[in-house]
């Protein structure tokens, strides 16, 4: 697979047309993968491939993500398909749609999903997620801003959630992320670092490097 999207961005490197549908691919090596706050792998690589296509005045949009750990047989695949569209005079950005994990040795968890973002200073958003199957929510909020330093975008972020694992465990997760990277046509390269922790372990710091191709 992930031989597969780095010949693809090869494939797509060259400028094309503008099409009604937009894409992106992607692929990065990461020293740890955390979900929620709950670390899911180490050492891992990552592929993700993605589309959006505008029917009016709604977007729908799909995207699928994969990781898969180097020093264990623990892998996760995740699949996200929804619908967008603007409020207010596109003061605010509402999604709704469906979000299925499968990591190894575990069942699929399918959820509902719904999300707001508004676009401001620090783009606000604001996630609820629902399990279809045993009734288990997850909250979350995140705030974002991208600078531009000429020679590349410095992005950072910082996310808050709460998550239930049974009904009655939850847990409080927080994460902070900086990225650096630089555009190349259609060719983005970054690297990143991001510190990942919750209420039951001490905070843990994770890196990477990747590229992501649009199209």
């Amino acid at each position: 697979m992930i031989s597969a999207l780095l010949s693809a961005l090869l494939i797509n490197a060259a400028p094309a047309e503008p099409s009604a549908v937009a894409g992106h691919v992607s692929t990065k090596y990461t020293s740890d993968y955390h979900r929620r706050g709950q670390e899911l792998s180490a050492e891992a690589i990552q592929a993700q491939v993605g589309f959006n296509v505008g029917v009016g005045e709604f977007d729908v949009f799909g995207d699928f993500f994969t990781n898969q750990g180097t020093d264990n047989d623990i892998d996760t695949n995740e699949l996200t398909i929804g619908v967008g569209t603007g409020l207010f005079d596109d003061f605010a950005n509402a999604y709704v749609g469906v979000y299925n994990t499968d990591t190894t040795g575990s069942s699929d968890d399918l959820e509902g999903f719904a999300s707001v973002q508004v676009n401001t200073l620090l783009e606000p958003t604001i996630s609820l997620y629902r399990d279809t199957d045993d009734d288990l929510y997850t909250f979350e909020g995140q705030l974002s801003h991208t600078f531009d330093l000429q020679v590349a975008d410095l992005s950072v972020s910082g996310v808050l959630g709460n998550t239930e694992s049974s009904a009655s465990v939850d847990s409080t997760y927080t994460g902070a992320r900086a990225k650096l990277s630089r555009t190349f046509d259609t060719l983005n390269v970054y690297t990143d670092l991001a510190v990942s922790d919750n209420d039951t372990r001490d905070n843990e710091t994770i890196w990477g490097v990747g590229l992501s191709l649009k199209f």
